[in-house]
């Protein structure tokens, strides 16, 4: 027992810092989509789905890899995931510097698409991190545990979209996502170093049997434990009615945000002209201010 590694405090600090980094991805191209579609000439069609790329990945990777958690903890799910979206940044960065500097134009677009898939890995990290915390935490703290998680790692999408223009502006597109790329390094191996799996999963992987390591996981507080497969996981979810209540007001309320997140600096500068940095500006405050009311509803 003396060999678990991390606290509550330090599985949580972890896993809202991974996401942070990961969940910036929603976004990828909202604050850029103008300049993309100048240089490549791109429908409002096709200037929609390539917002929507990074957050549609993100949405159905939720879901397997949220169930993974509970065979492995969410260690190994997570930086999956992050890896994931460096290879994804780091084509679109290829990609881009194709385009700048040796005017390529053919294919351009899907590939766009393609690496704004890849990237948008980071956004799932959202529900794996949940998990991982869950099972750090007592059921009396989750609110506090889950709203700082959810709270604090949503705050990115709004600083992206106010810092992006400014990169833009300053130091070019190719730079901007270059700079970006580096902050997902960095944020993934921030994570590697602090992100830690509860007790339960700790001890299972260092060799205890299902009973041993439950028992001595609650001996250190821990109160929340997988069912004992993936497929029975998610059967189990699907059969609870309340999962589908709950699956309709996240569609809703989260979906809108994720969605109008990526969307309105397109907005502000298509119907408004606003300037990219303006139009980031006030996206930001509407993604800050809705993330941080997230804290305080947890609480």
């Amino acid at each position: 027992m003396n060999d678990i590694k991390g606290t509550p405090a330090q599985g949580l600090f972890g896993a809202t810092l991974g996401f942070f980094f990961g969940f910036a991805a929603v976004a990828l191209f909202g604050p850029t989509a103008a300049k993309f579609k100048d240089i490549l000439n791109l429908t409002p069609q096709m200037v929609g789905l390539l917002v929507a790329m990074p957050a549609l990945s993100g949405s159905l990777l939720r879901i397997p890899f949220s169930a993974w958690v509970d065979t492995t903890g969410g260690r190994k799910p997570f930086l999956i995931l992050m890896l994931i979206a460096i290879i994804g940044l780091l084509g679109l960065s290829i990609v881009i510097y194709m385009v700048m500097f040796n005017n390529l134009r053919s294919g351009v677009y899907e590939l766009l698409l393609l690496f704004g898939l890849l990237s948008g890995s980071g956004i799932a990290t959202f529900s794996v991190g949940i998990s991982q915390v869950s099972y750090w935490y007592p059921q009396k703290k989750q609110g506090f545990a889950l709203g700082t998680y959810a709270g604090v790692g949503n705050l990115a999408p709004g600083i992206f979209s106010f810092l992006l223009p400014i990169a833009l502006h300053k130091l070019g597109l190719f730079n901007s996502y270059l700079i970006w790329l580096s902050f997902l390094v960095i944020g993934t191996i921030l994570y590697y170093a602090t992100g830690k799996n509860a007790p339960y999963f700790q001890l299972k992987q260092k060799g205890l049997d299902e009973k041993k390591a439950i028992e001595q996981a609650k001996s250190l507080g821990q109160e929340l434990f997988p069912s004992k497969s993936l497929v029975e996981s998610l059967t189990l979810s699907a059969k609870n009615f309340n999962t589908w209540l709950l699956v309709i007001l996240y569609f809703t309320t989260f979906g809108g945000f994720v969605a109008l997140t990526a969307w309105l600096p397109t907005y502000w500068k298509s119907y408004f002209n606003l300037s990219l940095v303006y139009a980031g500006l006030l996206t930001a405050t509407y993604s800050i201010l809705t993330s941080a009311i997230r804290i305080a509803g947890g609480v």
